[in-house]
C-alpha cells in the first residue's frame, strides 16, 4: 500500500514539474494565433516590400522564414486584412515594439501594422503634404518625406499628423543623426540640396548643395552618404560631411545597403537601345574610407550581372545579404547571401518591384 502511495505521489510530483516546465518554455515562445495572424507564422519572419507598378492597385507584403526562404503568403496584407494594400509601396520601418510601418506613395497613405501584418491603424495623408515617401522613427514619432515638399511628424499611437517642416520640392530619403534630420530634396531633377532640420526646434531646414537629383541619403559608422540621379542619369554617390558643409563623390551606385561599418553597393547599367543591362556589385569601409572594386558576392548566378537590382537589404540578426531584382513588368526575384557573400539561395519575391525587406525575430 505504501509503495503504490508513493508510486503515485511521485507521478504527482513529476507532472507538476512538467507543468512548471511546460509553462517556462510557453513564456519563451511566440504565438503567431495571439497576435491575430490568419495564418501560422514563424518568430523569424520576413516581409518583401513589393513596390507594385503605378496606378495598377498591385503593391504587397510577402512574407517568408528567414532561416529557410520558404515563402508562405504572396500577399500577407490582403490575407490578413481582407483588402489590397494600394497603389505604390514605397517604405516599410519596423520599430522596437515590431510594430510596422508601410508608406503608401500613391495612395497616400501610411499604415500601421503588428508583428504579423494585420492592420492596427492608417493615416490618409492630405493633399497639402502630397505623396509619403520615405520615413524614419525617433521617440514615439514617424518622420516622413512628403511630395508637397514636407518633413511631416507622426504620432505613431494616434497616427495623426502633429506637425510639419517645408523642406524642397519632391524630398525623398530620410535619416536621422545626431539629433538632426537629413532628407535629399530631389525636384523631380531640379533641385541640389540635403535639407537638415533639428529636431527639438522642428520648425525650419537648413541645406548642404551635393549633387543634381539627390535620391538616397544613409549614414554608416557615423559617416552621412549621398545617392542620386546627377545630371546625366550616370548615378553619383559620395560622403556629405555636415561641419565642413562638404560633399566629395566617390563612385557610382543604383541600389546599396549597410551592415556594420560596410556599404554594400550595385551599379545596374541599362543600354535603352538594346535594354541589355550590366550589374556590377562592391563596397565601401566607411571606418577605414577603403573602396573595394571587387564584388562582395561569392558564386552568385550568373544572371545577377545582366539583371535589374532594384534593392539590396541585410538581416541585421546575422549580416545576411538580399539582393532584389526586377523587369518593372512581372514578379521579381530575391537572391540570398550569406554575411560573408556566399551564394545560399534564390526564390520570386511574388511580386513586382521588390524593394525592401523587413526582418523580424
Amino acid at each position: 500500500m505504501k509503495l503504490r502511495n508513493f508510486y503515485f505521489a511521485a507521478l504527482s510530483m513529476l507532472a507538476i514539474s512538467a507543468g512548471f516546465v511546460s509553462c517556462s518554455s510557453d513564456d519563451d515562445e511566440w504565438d503567431w494565433s495571439k497576435e491575430g495572424s490568419k495564418i501560422e507564422m514563424s518568430k523569424t519572419r520576413a516581409f518583401i516590400l513589393n513596390e507594385g507598378s503605378s496606378k495598377q492597385n498591385n503593391a504587397g507584403l510577402t512574407y517568408f522564414d528567414w532561416t529557410t526562404d520558404a515563402t508562405y503568403a504572396n500577399d500577407l496584407f490582403m490575407m490578413q486584412n481582407g483588402v489590397a494594400m494600394g497603389d505604390v509601396a514605397q517604405d516599410i520601418i519596423v520599430d522596437s515594439d515590431d510594430n510596422i510601418f508601410v508608406i503608401m506613395s500613391g495612395s497616400k497613405l501610411i499604415y500601421k501594422l503588428n508583428s504579423v501584418g494585420a492592420r492596427q491603424g492608417v493615416l490618409t495623408v492630405s493633399n497639402e503634404l502630397s505623396d509619403p515617401r520615405y520615413g524614419v522613427l525617433d521617440k514615439g514619432n514617424l518622420y516622413v518625406t512628403c511630395y508637397g515638399g514636407y518633413v511631416a511628424k507622426i504620432d505613431t499611437k494616434s497616427m495623426t499628423v502633429t506637425g510639419q517642416v517645408k523642406v524642397g520640392a519632391n524630398p525623398e530619403y530620410i535619416i536621422k543623426k545626431d539629433g538632426k534630420l537629413y532628407c535629399t530634396c530631389s525636384g523631380w531633377g531640379a533641385d541640389k540640396r540635403v535639407a537638415v532640420i533639428d529636431l527639438k526646434s522642428f520648425d525650419k531646414a537648413n541645406y548642404f548643395d551635393v549633387m543634381d537629383n539627390p535620391d538616397r541619403i544613409i549614414e554608416v559608422d557615423d559617416h552621412i552618404f549621398v545617392q542620386g540621379y546627377g545630371a546625366d542619369w550616370s548615378y553619383p554617390w559620395g560622403e556629405l560631411d555636415p561641419a565642413k558643409g562638404t560633399f566629395t563623390k566617390i563612385g557610382n551606385a543604383s541600389a546599396w545597403a549597410s551592415y556594420k561599418n560596410t556599404l554594400y553597393l550595385a551599379f545596374s547599367e541599362t543600354d535603352w537601345s538594346t535594354y541589355a543591362t550590366t550589374t556590377t556589385f562592391y563596397s565601401y569601409n566607411a571606418k577605414s574610407g577603403q573602396l573595394n572594386k571587387s564584388s562582395f558576392l561569392k558564386n552568385a548566378p550568373e544572371v545577377l550581372s545582366s539583371s535589374s537590382v532594384y534593392g539590396i537589404s541585410v538581416n541585421e540578426e546575422n549580416g545576411d545579404i538580399y539582393v532584389m531584382t526586377t523587369d518593372f513588368v512581372t514578379p521579381g526575384h530575391i537572391y540570398h547571401f550569406k554575411s560573408d557573400g556566399t551564394f545560399v539561395k534564390d526564390f520570386a519575391s511574388t511580386g513586382v518591384n521588390p524593394r525592401k525587406i523587413a526582418f523580424l525575430d
